[in-house]
Parts: C-alpha cells; structure tokens; sequence
C-alpha cells in the first residue's frame, strides 16, 4: 500500500513502539514511504520519542519548520496501525 508515497522520513533517538529503528524503517517502506538518515527541506517528517531534544537534527528540522513526530504521533497522523 501507498499511504506514505513520496514522503521522507528520518528516524532518530530511542524506538518504543517498534523493536528498533530497522523495524520503523521497514514498516514506513511497506507503506510507500522512504527514510533518509538527514534532516532536509524535503522531509515529510522527523520521527523522535523525545521532541524536545537538542540534538542536531531537531535543531534542523525546527529551522526547517519540518514537523517532529513520536512514534504514536507518526502513526495517528498518517492513519496506520502498526
């Protein structure tokens, strides 16, 4: 199925919901999707349990106005179930 077509996705910290970010990767595939290990103006989404980090991709991803999501967010935004 399609659901995520021609959207990015990066991944970053911690996974609670999937068994590892491997796992979260494949599922977005499954659905369309793809990841990218960067934060840039073409990302759907960055995928982070913990929002309010610091790190260098939240940083970016905020700059870039680009929506930071946990992992139950990613999943009621786009209406998939895992």
């Amino acid at each position: 199925s399609g659901e995520l077509s021609g959207l990015t996705f990066v991944i970053t910290g911690d996974v609670h919901v999937f068994k590892n970010r491997n796992e979260l990767t494949d599922f977005i595939e499954a659905h369309g999707g793809k990841c990218s290990g960067s934060v840039s103006k073409k990302t759907e989404a960055l995928i982070n349990n913990d929002s309010a980090s610091q790190s260098s991709k939240n940083v970016k991803a905020n700059g870039l106005g680009i929506k930071i999501l946990t992992e139950e967010s990613f999943l009621e935004n786009y209406n998939l179930s895992k």
